[in-house]
């Protein structure tokens, strides 16, 4: 295993998983199933298999025993340090990387706990160093391979979903223009001096972003003196991308201050980009050195991929469609026999193993048909009961004579004997009580506590 010594890797989990709000009430989003994984494996065996020896995963303070406890049972090689940041305080990921700026010496790689690719890192940061960037942003083309059509479980609704627009050089790759869709009714003004920088200009509202950044240490650095940076995505990329098309204001002497310094100065991020010495010598010294022009201190690129396997489970729609078609990708997976956990005790004849994901310590009792599910850890399923096309995660039990279909079942629910599903969303904790039958429903502990 290479030992990356010019890269450190973050992993954000610590997100609410606010857009699926009935999955994540009594666990977090990065532990949710994704095959037989909990969802943040997929990032984690991305870079461990790129070469990665270290990672650091920021986590909730209220759920960082729960998620070290799942990742450490994945066995993953590498050496994985867990950081805990305040689960009651509106923290977003600059925030998180600022919490840790103590701890990063190098340049950054930073992933979120829900992407699931099979994309070869080599190829993104070769991206960065071929160009020395400053910062570096993963995209994907929208899939052309097998669709997938199915219905949403629980309530019938539109699927919204948050259209950005980047601008980049077709030729170079170079990310000059970050925006979002709804900031805008009909046109977007592109500004002259854009236009003038780059005649190559190519407009995408289509494309997936990652959240997966390469960035320069000094990006940290600034992070740490701009306080008001919240997030990544949202606030530092703009900002940073923006920054390319200005002049390089530096060295301003405090008796020469405009009017607009009156205000909240704000830090200089041409001065903390310098390069020093040492990273100039090392830089002359590297294989990359002379590959291009230097003389620009700020730089971004769009790294856009081709990929049938860009998948970000952030929303309900996403999570389904990938568990959905899990098993078709040619995702790292471990062994094929990992698929059904050797802990796992199943006991009917009318399972299908091509196509079904069990963990261990399972139970599923004879008379039982089960097809195109995923099935977690410590779950019991009675005789006479039918799944198919269901995500049921950890520790959920099924009682006789149930038959679920396209349903999601969270964490430690009990479906009751006798009931009948289809297309439902129960949320953890929740019993459904027997002989219950529910179609396109969100089933929830406030919905319960309301009907009695």
């Amino acid at each position: 295993m290479q030992n990356w010594l010019e890269f450190q890797a973050v992993v954000m989990a610590a997100g609410k998983g606010s857009r699926i709000p009935e999955m994540t009430a009594t666990k977090p989003k990065c532990l949710l199933p994704v095959g037989n994984k909990p969802m943040i494996y997929y990032p984690l065996k991305l870079l461990e298999n790129a070469g990665f020896r270290d990672t650091k995963i920021i986590v909730a303070d209220n759920y960082a025993s729960d998620i070290q406890e799942e990742v450490d049972y994945l066995g993953f090689e590498m050496n994985l340090s867990f950081v805990p940041i305040p689960s009651d305080e509106d923290w977003g990921t600059a925030d998180s990387l600022r919490h840790i700026s103590d701890y990063i010496l190098t340049d950054v790689i930073v992933l979120s706990c829900d992407l699931i690719t099979n994309v070869d890192l080599h190829q993104v940061l070769n991206v960065y160093r071929n160009n020395n960037a400053s910062l570096v942003s993963l995209y994907f083309s929208p899939s052309q391979g097998e669709q997938c059509v199915f219905t949403l479980p629980g309530l019938k609704s539109k699927n919204k979903f948050e259209k950005d627009i980047i601008g980049y050089d077709s030729k170079t790759s170079r990310l000059l223009l970050m925006a979002s869709a709804s900031d805008y009714e009909e046109t977007m003004p592109i500004s002259s001096s854009l236009l003038n920088k780059c005649s190559n200009l190519k407009l995408c509202s289509k494309l997936l972003d990652s959240h997966m950044y390469i960035m320069k240490r000094w990006l940290v650095n600034y992070l740490v003196k701009d306080v008001n940076i919240s997030t990544l995505k949202g606030e530092l990329l703009p900002f940073v991308v923006k920054k390319q098309l200005s002049k390089h204001c530096r060295n301003v002497e405090p008796n020469k201050k405009g009017i607009e310094d009156e205000e909240e100065e704000k830090p200089d991020i041409f001065n903390i980009s310098k390069e020093s010495d040492i990273e100039t010598n090392i830089r002359s010294m590297s294989c990359f050195g002379n590959s291009t022009n230097f003389e620009e201190m700020i730089k971004c690129y769009a790294c856009v991929i081709d990929s049938n396997i860009g998948i970000r489970a952030n929303t309900l729609y996403d999570y389904c469609r990938v568990n959905k078609i899990i098993h078709k990708l040619n995702i790292n997976l471990g062994e094929e026999k990992d698929k059904i956990s050797p802990e796992a005790e199943i006991l009917s004849n009318q399972f299908d193993k091509e196509t079904c994901f069990v963990g261990p310590n399972t139970k599923i009792m004879e008379k039982t048909s089960i097809k195109s599910s995923t099935i977690g850890s410590r779950c019991t399923i009675n005789s006479k009961t039918r799944i198919t096309d269901c995500i049921l995660m950890n520790g959920v039990t099924i009682e006789e004579r149930c038959v679920l279909q396209n349903c999601i079942v969270c964490h430690d629910a009990v479906i009751a004997a006798g009931c009948e599903l289809k297309d439902c969303l129960i949320s953890g904790n929740f019993k459904v009580p027997s002989g219950g039958k529910h179609y396109n429903e969100v089933l929830t502990a406030i919905d319960r506590l309301m009907e009695i």
